[in-house]
């Protein structure tokens, strides 16, 4: 398959990859009041991440196109962060899966 169609449908060396998040938290409050919400918002930010979703369960993928070793190298980095949270629980991450393809959980 030619380049430009290889980036036109995110394949080969345009595969992107992303991971699903899936957080416990340690008080019951509601996920928009929680404490945790900014500073993980500011931590997105600083790896140059994305993320959709709830505050207890949302998917995450880099902002620029980087090899799987980078992202996963990015998702160590978030899970590392999350897991000293005291406002968290249990912190766990999916494996990463094709951004555009999936699988995707239902």
């Amino acid at each position: 398959m030619k380049k430009r169609l290889r980036r036109k449908k995110y394949i080969g060396e345009f595969q992107e990859f992303g991971w699903y998040v899936t957080l416990v938290l340690k008080s019951d409050e509601p996920p928009k009041e929680s404490p945790l919400w900014e500073p993980l918002m500011e931590q997105v930010d600083a790896l140059d991440l994305l993320m959709g979703g709830s505050l207890v369960s949302f998917f995450v993928q880099p902002v620029v196109r980087m090899t799987k070793e980078q992202t996963q190298d990015r998702q160590l980095q978030l899970q590392q962060w999350l897991s000293q949270r005291p406002e968290v629980a249990q912190a766990t991450s999916s494996a990463l899966t094709d951004a555009w393809y999936g699988p995707f959980p239902q």
